[in-house]
């Protein structure tokens, strides 16, 4: 996984070891993504499992386009996507996530991109997050505002761009 774009100016060793103490207290803020020697970069990236390399991960999430994840199937918690949210985020923020998409959009689709937004209910402004798919490339990117802070983060490639809906709203949070 790789920090897409620095958000914050406290990206230092001593910030991420201080979000690392406070999410143990109780804070909503993220804790800092550990350093893996595997990943090349920040945490650990989503290993596509052998059955969704040989075949398209993202052709069910297709069919869910103009779906909320409360619709049906909810691509959020179960399937390909949910997996790699989960390799991305790991166990402590991936919650984070799902608490912010709780009052979401339906999932959109923008040229070749499929996202979803939302926020954490009764929270808009302070607590959101934005989840970007580019099924061409294969790559998630995340963005997410929690605890004062926003996370930008993206599991394989180079930084990918983001609908305009998502660039708006991430633009809104820096206000």
């Amino acid at each position: 996984m790789r920090l897409v774009a620095p958000v914050s100016h406290c990206h230092t060793a001593l910030a991420a070891l201080a979000l690392a103490l406070l999410a143990g207290c109780g804070s909503t803020a993220p804790t800092a993504p550990s350093v893996s020697s595997t990943s090349g970069g920040w945490g650990r990236a989503a290993a596509p499992s052998p059955a969704a390399t040989a075949t398209n991960p993202w052709s069910n999430l297709q069919a869910q386009v103009g779906r909320y994840p409360t619709d049906g199937a909810d691509f959020l918690r179960t399937g390909p996507l949910a997996e790699r949210l989960r390799g991305l985020l790991g166990a402590t923020n991936y919650p984070v996530l799902i608490d912010n998409l709780g009052v979401s959009s339906p999932l959109q689709q923008e040229g070749a991109m499929l996202y979803i937004t939302g926020n954490r209910p009764h929270q808009g402004g302070t607590e959101a997050a934005a989840v970007v798919i580019h099924p061409g490339k294969d790559a998630v990117r995340v963005w997410l505002l929690t605890g004062g802070e926003e996370w930008d983060v993206q599991d394989q490639g180079a930084p990918k761009t983001v609908p305009a809906d998502v660039a708006t709203m991430m633009e809104n949070a820096r206000r």
